[in-house]
């Protein structure tokens, strides 16, 4: 008898601990689509605000290594896929115009991919500057 209650008691906390886990993570994600939301809210002009920056990533670069590379320098960023492209969703709490300069710099020294293979020299625009 005493064996089957430590086994139940077991289980009640096995599934307490998924069932926090399965919650903490449910708010992790719910906070990331509202951050992701709300700069790009900001970068489109739809919410008031300092602004944000939108990178698309060139094809053969890893989107997840400029969000590393990004990160690593204290920058806030978001890994937007949309149908054909990789778009980096970037926060700028001092504004656009202030922290485009660290955010290229930030950009240019990312790796190609997790692995740390060099990316080739290339001009970073954002979208907002358009091409030429």
């Amino acid at each position: 008898m005493g064996a089957l209650i430590v086994l139940v008691l077991i289980v009640v906390v096995a599934v307490a601990a998924v069932a926090a886990g399965v919650a903490r993570a449910q708010r992790a994600q719910e906070r990331s689509v509202a951050a992701a939301e709300a700069a790009e809210a900001r970068a489109d002009g739809s919410a008031g605000g300092p602004g944000a920056l939108r990178y698309h990533v060139p094809d053969g670069q890893d989107p997840v290594a400029v969000v590393a590379a990004l990160s690593a320098a204290g920058i806030d960023a978001t890994y937007e896929a949309r149908s054909d492209l990789a778009d980096i969703l970037i926060t700028t709490p001092a504004g656009a115009d202030r922290e485009r300069a660290r955010v290229r710099a930030a950009i240019e020294q990312a790796p190609i991919d997790m692995e740390g293979h060099s990316m080739p020299p290339h001009e970073v625009r954002f979208a907002d500057e358009g091409t030429s």
